[in-house]
């Protein structure tokens, strides 16, 4: 569920392994749709912005499954991965938040919600705590946010209605992935928290054992 942060490892190697590539390749497109979209003047402009994600998102795919068969996963592929979902799904929110101001408000859960793990990943790391790998409500929550997205990018004028369900139905997903993992950080603390008073518990053990082994001074002399 969790690792040391001194079981962290980054060989140079680890740059050049595919996977990792992959995930340079999608950080790259992150500006690339951005300009893409907000220059997007016709239907045609709309669609090859909706083809950059779906570009981003098979590489996703691509990387992680190439990682998990051919065993090329790396510490610093745990590192940038994450970092190229929140730069595309971030990019995807504000850009999108323009056309469509309803999306505001997934603009504002998105960026408590990474702002609150941000804060709580870094204290946990600190204390050698870090939730391995993404939960099963992280994934749906991207994939449900990523659909949503592509969806209003490829269409230009979606209406008023669709707009605000489309947007409650990702919010309620959003809102799902942020309180599973809050009890995943608070179920790291409490690890934590308990690691602490363990050293004190068994410090006491050779004491205890010492005390009891040791002959009573009291029968040394009255045998004398």
């Amino acid at each position: 569920m969790f690792f040391k942060k001194t079981d962290l490892q980054i060989h140079k190697k680890d740059f050049l392994l595919l996977p990792n590539i992959l995930t340079y390749i999608r950080i790259l497109l992150v500006p690339v749709f951005v300009l893409t979209y907000l220059n997007a003047a016709t239907n045609k402009d709309h669609i090859i912005s909706a083809v950059i994600i779906v570009i981003s998102g098979v590489t996703d795919v691509a990387d992680g499954f190439i990682a998990r068969h051919w065993d090329l996963t790396s510490d610093l592929g745990r590192i940038i991965d994450p970092i190229a979902d929140k730069a595309m799904q971030f990019a995807m929110l504000i850009c999108v938040c323009i056309r469509y101001r309803l999306v505001i408000l997934l603009v504002i859960i998105y960026a408590v919600k990474e702002l609150v793990s941000f804060l709580a990943t870094a204290y946990l790391f600190t204390r050698g705590r870090h939730i391995s790998g993404a939960m099963w409500c992280g994934k749906l929550c991207t994939v449900i946010l990523f659909l949503v997205m592509l969806s209003l990018v490829a269409i230009p004028r979606v209406p008023f209605t669709i707009v605000a369900t489309m947007v409650g139905f990702a919010a309620a997903f959003m809102l799902l992935a942020f309180f599973v993992y809050m009890r995943e950080y608070f179920v790291l603390w409490l690890d934590y928290l308990n690691e602490l008073k363990s050293p004190l518990k068994t410090d006491l053990y050779p004491i205890d054992k010492k005390s009891d082994s040791a002959p009573d001074p009291g029968r040394i002399s009255s045998d004398r």
